[in-house]
């Protein structure tokens, strides 16, 4: 039975290990796209993808054995919806927070992420579907930078596994700001009972890494299409 230190290391190895599916995914489908016209391109991206996706399996495999995510990841409990105010139709953003896309027409996501790349390519796929995104590189600038959108930023994409603080430490403090904070928590590991903890406390759901691009669109769509129609109807009971 490997000891505490020994576990420590495999969640941190498999955290590491995911983030780098997770830019060699996305960053293929990019180079799909730009190959597009070469006759072989099809062939050694099939061979890319599934190697990504064996890859992501053992990792899946190794992170379970240790008491990480379930492998197709946990649904969260069925609540009362929260009350949300509703976004203001013109934003009003901070001097000092850079907005990517601030013409875009669709909502405001904060990405919380400490991998540079990662936090890249997963702005790159919202802001050309038409999200104006900001980011932030730990737990103490996505706190600063909630507290001043709190009111704009429609949905928060936490990375669970980073220095300092972790994504249920800042999950916490983000829940100091508002109570019904939207957050979905996207990572290559997370420990099953803190997990199942953020559930019950309002998370709004989990996207285990390495994503599709298609994957992120649909759950982040999903989520928001929630949040509106929750924000609709307390507009009504008013």
């Amino acid at each position: 039975m490997p000891d505490a230190e020994e576990l420590q290391w495999v969640k941190s190895t498999a955290n590491e290990l995911n983030n780098l599916l997770q830019v060699i995914s996305e960053s293929s489908q990019v180079l799909e796209t730009i190959c597009a016209e070469s006759p072989d391109t099809e062939k050694y991206f099939a061979i890319l993808r599934s190697g990504v996706d064996r890859a992501t399996k053992v990792t899946r495999m190794m992170v379970d054995r240790v008491g990480g995510y379930p492998a197709e990841g946990p649904t969260a409990p069925k609540a009362e919806p929260p009350t949300f105010a509703p976004l203001p139709s013109v934003p009003q953003p901070a001097s000092d927070v850079r907005i990517f896309n601030p013409t875009g027409n669709r909502e405001l996501v904060m990405i919380v992420d400490d991998e540079d790349l990662v936090t890249l390519l997963a702005q790159r796929v919202l802001t050309d579907e038409g999200y104006r995104i900001v980011t932030a590189k730990d737990g103490f600038q996505a706190i600063e930078t909630y507290r001043k959108l709190r009111d704009q930023i429609a949905l928060i994409i936490l990375d669970f596994t980073m220095p300092v603080m972790d994504g249920a430490d800042v999950f916490e403090e983000l829940l100091l700001v508002n109570p019904k904070a939207p957050v979905v928590l996207s990572s290559g590991f997370a420990e099953q009972e803190r997990l199942r903890s953020m559930l019950a406390r309002g998370l709004r759901g989990f996207i285990p890494k390495p994503y599709t691009q298609q994957k992120l669109l649909t759950q982040i769509r999903s989520v928001l299409d929630t949040l509106n129609a929750e924000r609709s109807g307390e507009r009504r009971v008013l």
